[in-house]
């Protein structure tokens, strides 16, 4: 095929060029796929389903004009007022809504927290529902053929040094990147 003797690395580099990757190759990119399309449907899901307590948040936040101290008799813990505080702030809070000139402070805080204790219930069942052997699959194979595949493309056994197999992803890694609600408790 080829009229001159190149390195390997040389002619793999080629099948790159044509498209043709080394196995190696597509067996590293894998779990990467595998797991950013797996967090892509956790934050879909997780945004749907923080509309209602942000919804919630905004109105209590109208209801206290961000004078979030008004609520401070309600709470059972002092630093609960901050908690408050930084969840309106992490939160992307949607524009001023109307509210009910009825609405109490107290109710609009029961109204957020009722709310937000739902998403929380309705996120642990979801992350619990979920079937992670699509993203640990690939992982798992990463670790047990990538240096074999790669060695014997570079026809060299030094590649295993230095080389880190990939951790499966489990529910408390979700819980890391979608952390559930953290609420204040009423006095």
């Amino acid at each position: 095929m080829f009229d001159y003797e190149g390195s390997r690395s040389e002619f793999l580099k080629l099948l790159a060029e044509c498209g043709e990757e080394p196995s190696f190759i597509a067996r590293a990119k894998a779990p990467q796929i595998a797991l950013d399309a797996l967090l892509h449907i956790c934050s879909a899901k997780s945004q749907e389903m923080l509309r209602w307590p942000t919804l919630h948040l905004t109105i209590l936040a109208q209801q206290v004009q961000s004078e979030w101290s008004r609520l401070s008799p309600l709470l059972a813990a002092p630093d609960s007022v901050s908690l408050l505080e930084a969840l309106h702030a992490g939160l992307l809070t949607k524009p001023p809504v109307r509210t009910h000139w009825l609405t109490s402070d107290k109710t609009a805080l029961r109204r957020f927290l009722e709310s937000a204790e739902r998403y929380n219930r309705h996120w642990l069942s979801f992350v619990e529902g979920l079937d992670l052997e699509p993203v640990n699959k690939p992982r798992r194979e990463f670790n047990q053929f990538y240096v074999l595949e790669k060695e014997c493309a570079f026809q060299s056994e030094k590649l295993a040094e230095g080389f880190e197999p990939l951790i499966m992803v489990d529910t408390a890694y979700l819980y890391r990147r979608f952390p559930l609600l953290t609420l204040p408790a009423l006095a």
